[in-house]
């Protein structure tokens, strides 16, 4: 199919899902608290990552602690913003935006202890470096749709943990551009 064939079809079939909706766009009642609860699981998951990978990194154990901390600091924020807003997470969404943050949600990848330990034994610095990778855009992600539904929620402090995310993996990525030898040596 070309893109413009595609187009058509996606386009009539939007046309046909709105004419069968009444031509209305449906909303649904949803609670924040799920996604607070999993940033807060990925914070805690990723803080334990790091500081696994920094027991064994030759040179960057350093690098990892460093964000093994703020990953830590970011978690303790998260969790009192959970208790301060317990009783106003609950907002209305488009049904379709709300199908894709589940979604996000149920696909999200917490590092679980079995991984943390494997990630123990990886002795390839550019493998180290994607798994570092992953983890910093999904809180990247994760923070930006939080920040989209709840705009108003420590505005200040929410933007300070988003460019603390933004120049973690803006560090990931310079590492992974350096040359690079096939150990673990950071």
């Amino acid at each position: 199919l070309s893109a413009t064939a595609l187009y058509i079809i996606i386009k009539n079939n939007m046309n046909i899902q709105k004419m069968l909706k009444g031509g209305k766009k449906m909303s649904v009642k949803w609670d924040g608290t799920k996604l607070l609860e999993t940033i807060v699981a990925n914070e805690e998951s990723t803080a334990k990552l790091y500081r696994a990978i920094a027991e064994n990194a030759n040179i960057g154990a350093k690098f990892f602690e460093i964000l093994a901390a703020d990953e830590e600091r970011h978690k303790m924020i998260y969790e009192a913003l959970l208790v301060k807003y317990a009783d106003k997470l609950g907002l209305e969404l488009d049904e379709a935006y709300s199908e894709y943050v589940d979604l996000l949600i149920r696909r999200n990848v917490v590092f679980d202890n079995k991984l943390i330990e494997d990630a123990k034994t990886i002795d390839r610095r550019d493998q180290i470096l994607q798994i570092a990778e992953r983890a910093e855009r999904d809180a990247i992600l994760f923070v930006s749709e939080l920040q989209k539904m709840y705009p108003i929620m420590a505005k200040e402090e929410m933007e300070i943990i988003l460019n603390e995310e933004r120049k973690h993996l803006k560090m990931v990525l310079e590492k992974q551009e350096l040359p690079q030898p096939y150990i673990r040596g950071l």
